[in-house]
């Protein structure tokens, strides 16, 4: 088979896009408080607007997949930006709680139809190194979600939040760009329809496995990221901005993760790494609780760049098994199965409530295990 390249040129600025994108919907955690403060939410509507996003995000981005697979959505890469910076952009401009769901809810919508169309592309145009450049395009959304928070409290607090207007320039200027674009990308659409690499039937199976480990890595992840500072609090005695500082070690942690397992999965197999990966993030989350505080921080990076060369592995794995249904493929993997993870933050609360964080965050270890059982039932691959 035909070894294509990898075309560094177009997948930078795929990469710059899911960045802009992404911006947006990182932003939506940090505007919360100052709707609280200065628009007079409630506790509950707030959290509503994180669950309705979520939830509209989950369960459009395997539609929007599906429907990729049978016509081209090139387009998708102007609308959805776009969309993305506008709804978030006018929400700080509302004075009304639907009104301003409504805005929140146009943004998520852009964001999740951005990404199956996008993911489809940044295959293709990793060519035979497939985890290497998906691992490089994953980053971009990463370093876009946490930038989000930061730059658009920086607005709000330089200009009130009628300023989240200047949060949808950047999602606006890449949509221009992409718009002047889809002659190209209608081209390279067929060129990848023609692929070797991308032609074959779906494996179901195989697919249905891989979604249950990534819902797994998801839970696992989503318990971290919530719990991990409450427990440095409560158990650790760590100050609260200390305790906070545990989400950015595991941002940092996630880059790494995303950038340096690509080529050895590229090298050695994805299944192998995927299966190792799950050990380590078992292993790292026990580590984590039982060992002393000075260690914390770097156990709980290695837990997070694991998690995050997981999810990277993972949705490679999962175009791999969809090459029948490229779109829908995608969309599962980034969306609805991350979504259902997501959801399972409410019942590790429920479960923490009544015996404890100190005894929930091990249990949690017991999740990439089973994960490790299902992937050795995953095909194995032929390098």
């Amino acid at each position: 088979m035909e070894q294509r390249a990898l075309d560094r040129r177009n997948l930078s600025m795929l990469i710059l896009a899911h960045m802009m994108t992404d911006l947006n919907q990182g932003a939506v955690p940090a505007l919360i408080p100052f709707f609280v403060s200065q628009q007079g939410l409630s506790y509950l509507a707030a959290s509503g607007i994180t669950v309705a996003g979520t939830l509209i995000s989950s369960i459009l981005q395997p539609l929007v997949g599906l429907l990729s697979d049978r016509r081209s959505l090139s387009w998708l890469l102007v609308v959805g930006p776009l969309l993305a910076g506008f709804g978030l952009g006018v929400s700080g401009n509302l004075h009304s709680y639907g009104l301003i769901l409504l805005a929140i809810l146009t943004s998520a919508i852009g964001v999740a139809t951005f990404h199956p169309e996008a993911y489809r592309y940044a295959n293709y145009y990793s060519g035979s190194q497939t985890a290497t450049g998906m691992g490089i395009f994953s980053v971009g959304g990463t370093l876009g979600y946490s930038m989000g928070p930061l730059l658009l409290t920086f607005f709000i607090v330089q200009g009130g939040l009628p300023a989240t207007v200047w949060m949808g320039l950047p999602a606006a200027l890449i949509a221009a760009y992409y718009l002047f674009q889809q002659s190209r990308l209608r081209s390279a659409r067929i060129a990848q329809q023609h692929s070797p690499q991308q032609s074959g039937k779906t494996n179901w199976r195989a697919l249905s496995l891989l979604l249950s480990v990534i819902v797994l890595r998801s839970m696992s992840y989503y318990c971290l990221s919530t719990f991990v500072p409450l427990y440095l609090i409560t158990t650790r005695g760590f100050s609260t901005p200390a305790a906070n500082s545990a989400l950015t070690v595991m941002s940092i942690g996630s880059i790494a993760g995303a950038l340096f397992s690509g080529p050895i999965a590229d090298r050695i197999g994805r299944r192998q790494v995927l299966f190792w990966l799950a050990l380590v993030i078992s292993l790292s989350i026990l580590l984590f609780v039982f060992s002393a505080s000075v260690l914390s921080f770097p156990i709980l990076g290695l837990a997070s760049a694991a998690l995050s060369a997981s999810f990277t592995i993972s949705m490679v794995l999962g175009q791999d098994y969809g090459r029948g249904n490229l779109g829908l493929a995608s969309g599962l993997t980034v969306g609805l199965a991350v979504g259902v993870g997501g959801l399972s933050a409410p019942l590790f609360g429920f479960i923490a409530d009544r015996i404890g964080l100190a005894t929930t965050l091990p249990a949690v270890a017991v999740l990439p295990l089973i994960a490790a059982a299902l992937i050795l039932a995953l095909p194995k691959e032929t390098l």
